[in-house]
């Protein structure tokens, strides 16, 4: 299953980076956990309406956000996805391009059940279960 797993993973950061939110969501548990580092100054997310509310605000803050997957690794449950971040600051005009964070989705059934944003690829493997 878990080929499965990177491939919902796939399509879910795909209708992301469409802003097809309603469909990005669509594998999320109903109690989904989106956990970010301290390091942001926004606050973690519980559930799909949180979720969008907060891709809903990066969206006023950059123009052309984009999440670009550079490395999918199935760890069965588990999914690491190393990232690239890009974008341009709406008001500041600032690109941004770059390896900021990286994912860990975690599955239960075949649905997502927590997204978790670390900012070292070793610890995203780690977190998945997985070893570099």
């Amino acid at each position: 299953m878990s080929q499965e797993n990177v491939d919902r993973v796939r399509e879910a950061l795909a209708a992301y980076n469409r802003s097809d939110f309603d469909a990005a969501v669509e594998l999320f548990d109903p109690e989904i956990e989106w956990v970010l580092p301290p390091t942001m100054d926004v606050e973690s997310c519980h559930g799909p309406d949180e979720i969008k509310r907060l891709w809903r605000g990066v969206d006023e803050t950059f123009e052309e956000f984009r999440v670009e997957p550079q490395e999918f690794m199935d760890g069965g449950e588990c999914v690491a996805v190393r990232a690239r971040f890009s974008g341009r600051g709406r008001a500041s005009g600032v690109q941004l391009d770059e390896e900021m964070f990286h994912h860990v989705f975690s599955f239960r059934e075949g649905r997502i059940v927590r997204i978790e944003h670390v900012t070292d690829w070793a610890e995203a493997l780690e977190a998945a279960g997985l070893s570099e």
